[in-house]
């Protein structure tokens, strides 16, 4: 009876230790898996704003399945998944963390993320704030930061909430501030370097999607301008080397310069740029016309200051 119980025991102990072996993940990994119903097969980008790796990178779904990893060894950190449809969901682990998530596609808001408290904190988070209004959001959202200071969950709530202000810096009828910038070219470009010249800047970042069209816009602009004119494509990106493959197959010949700081890079801050795209243009004086993310409604109204009259309507296509 003693060898029977003691064969019972070591069978339970075992089977135990294989779930979790199998419910944890390697240190110095962080893993995600789970399934997606719906999104069959998908590329779907993802990156880190807070270092858990670098660039960006392609979270693969096949047959709604997902199963990527990458090699951490801090405690806590965020990661940003961007669906096809441009909605984002952020997970947070450690080294050691398997993240496990549960959607669908009909209904990506609704998408649930296990793996560790915090995740099991910010999906009851988003359930509660997909059903408030706008003001009671603010206030569920300031109450999990005031109640967990230190959690990472708060600190990408509270990165969310500057991405979310309106950039006060920026303000038509103001002078560009001084500001001096290396380009991808090698050239020193400053304030002083485009007077007498309107000046387009473009804020943008690989993961936000949409360069072609920017760029081709861009490329028209430069073309079409009889007056004076300098462009600046000033890229938000953490990977250089994603950057110099946009420059070649999109032929970025006008200024071009990164310095993979994302919204902590020099002017981008002096300017309060929160959000991208963004675009501002200024006069011959460096004074800012136009500001804004939509090109059609923030933009493109003042581009016959720099077109032709006869040629404004090709602008607008």
């Amino acid at each position: 009876m003693r060898y029977a119980l003691s064969i019972k025991h070591c069978i339970i102990s075992f089977f135990t230790l294989l779930v979790f072996i199998s419910c944890g993940g390697k240190k110095g990994e962080l893993r995600i898996t789970g399934e997606i119903k719906g999104l069959n097969n998908a590329a779907l980008t993802i990156y880190s704003r807070d270092g858990v790796f670098q660039g960006i990178d392609t979270l693969h779904v096949t047959q709604g399945k997902i199963d990527w990893s990458c090699p951490y060894s801090k405690v806590g950190g965020s990661i940003t998944i961007v669906y096809p449809t441009f909605s984002t969901l952020t997970v947070f682990g450690s080294s050691g963390d398997v993240i496990v998530i549960e959607g669908d596609a009909k209904q990506l808001s609704a998408t649930k993320v296990k793996g560790n408290i915090d995740n099991e904190a910010y999906t009851l988070l988003r359930t509660q704030m997909d059903k408030a209004s706008s003001t009671t959001k603010d206030s569920l959202a300031n109450d999990f930061i005031s109640k967990n200071p230190e959690s990472p969950v708060s600190r990408f709530l509270q990165l969310e909430k500057l991405a979310k202000q309106k950039p006060n810096a920026i303000s038509v009828g103001e002078k560009l501030p001084d500001f001096s910038l290396v380009t991808r070219q090698g050239d020193t470009i400053t304030t002083d370097s485009f007077n007498k010249k309107y000046t387009l800047i473009a804020f943008w970042a690989n993961w936000r999607g949409g360069i072609g069209t920017m760029n081709t816009r861009i490329r028209r602009l430069r073309r079409q301008a009889k007056a004076p004119l300098e462009c600046i494509s000033y890229n938000m990106d953490v990977n250089a080397t994603i950057l110099a493959y946009i420059e070649r197959t999109d032929t970025i010949t006008w200024h071009s310069y990164a310095d993979q700081q994302v919204f902590q890079s020099p002017l981008a801050s002096k300017l309060g740029i929160r959000d991208i795209p963004y675009y501002i243009l200024t006069d011959t004086t460096s004074t800012i016309i136009a500001s804004g993310k939509d090109w059609k409604t923030d933009i493109e109204p003042y581009l016959p200051l720099i077109t032709s009259p006869q040629e404004e309507e090709v602008n607008k296509k």
